[in-house]
């Protein structure tokens, strides 16, 4: 959670510009503090390049090892189910 210690943003502000919800942030961080998943705790920050553009309708999937996998609209089902079994596999 350092990136939410540099951002100086309430964890509130700091889930919501990160698209997370609250009680998902909350999760993560007693997660991190009790050693749960800790080699497997990231965030990626990825820019919204099309910000201006009506935001795709979006597929959230979570995986058995706790992975969550977010997907928009128009994808193509054979590369979806490639990057899952990649995504298993770390």
């Amino acid at each position: 959670m350092a990136a939410r210690a540099q951002s100086q943003l309430c964890n509130r502000d700091f889930a919501a510009q990160h698209g997370i919800a609250l009680s998902t942030f909350y999760r993560w961080q007693q997660q991190l503090s009790t050693g749960q998943r800790a080699d497997r705790a990231h965030l990626i920050e990825v820019p919204n390049l099309l910000s201006s553009a009506p935001a795709p309708r979006t597929y959230r999937v979570q995986l058995a090892n706790g992975t969550v996998l977010e997907i928009a609209s128009g994808f193509v089902p054979e590369e979806l189910r490639s990057l899952t079994q990649l995504i298993q596999g770390l």
